[in-house]
């Protein structure tokens, strides 16, 4: 499974990149927490808004394979279909600290 599209960071302002991928660790746990409760509770409408927030996140870093499913998040959420949203959820929970380490290490 690739984690990253490494050309997306080449083409981030090195000076940058660690604030940026600092920022994204300091701002996920809670996007990520916001997606599960919302999903949770049924409200599918907001966890595809929070979805959409950690996609813009995720794309800018090259974390294309979150971005992945943070669209098929927001699908689910825009289109209210519960379906496969639990197990997208928890996959999205699981990759998120085996992308912060690539990013971290590809800085």
């Amino acid at each position: 499974m690739k984690l990253l599209a490494h050309e997306t960071l080449q083409h981030l302002p090195a000076v940058i990149l660690p604030r940026l991928i600092s920022m994204f660790g300091d701002t996920t746990p809670a996007l990520l927490a916001e997606i599960r409760q919302t999903a949770d509770s049924g409200d599918l409408p907001s966890m595809g808004k929070a979805a959409h927030k950690l996609k813009g996140s995720c794309a800018s870093l090259g974390a294309e394979h979150m971005a992945e499913i943070c669209k098929q998040l927001q699908h689910k959420g825009e289109s209210n279909d519960p379906e496969g949203v639990s197990d997208m959820v928890e996959g999205l929970e699981r990759l998120y600290p085996m992308t912060l380490e690539a990013l971290q290490e590809a800085a």
